[in-house]
């Protein structure tokens, strides 16, 4: 499982913002692409590196298949969220680093800043509607 200060074993289903995250670096570390799917709403958005947004079930389980077949382990720096005032509504921030060895055994290493967009669900659990894993770094990334 991901590791950061205060990180508790967490079920499926996310019951805070913040829980997102953590249950979906868990999934990948896992294997568990149903996991990971299942914490995205049907028409959730996410972006690619290149900034292409890719949306519904079959484009995430593509994105998120890729980082499963990597291996990687997650060690999370921080997550802050944010939460509306009539509490339907909520971004999250994260801080984390990856890691993993490619086909040739070189280890890698890479830190990301995501920013997500998440929405209270009818069952009180939280879900992703956007989801941009290179969040805050996007600028600097076109500058490259």
């Amino acid at each position: 499982m991901p590791t950061d200060t205060g990180t508790e074993k967490t079920a499926r289903a996310a019951l805070q913002p913040e829980q997102c995250d953590r249950i979906l670096l868990a999934a990948l570390e896992a294997g568990d692409i149903e996991t990971c799917v299942a914490l995205y709403e049907p028409t959730a958005v996410i972006f690619k590196k290149s900034g292409e947004t890719v949306s519904g079930p079959d484009a995430i389980r593509q994105a998120n298949a890729a980082l499963i077949a990597l291996n990687a382990r997650y060690e999370i720096e921080f997550i802050k969220s944010a939460i509306s005032a009539d509490g339907s509504i909520g971004t999250n921030r994260m801080k984390a680093k990856m890691t993993w060895t490619d086909a040739g055994g070189k280890l890698h290493e890479s830190t990301f800043h995501s920013i997500e967009v998440v929405r209270k669900q009818a069952d009180g659990s939280w879900r992703f509607v956007i989801d941009d894993p290179y969040g805050s770094m996007r600028d600097n990334m076109e500058k490259r």
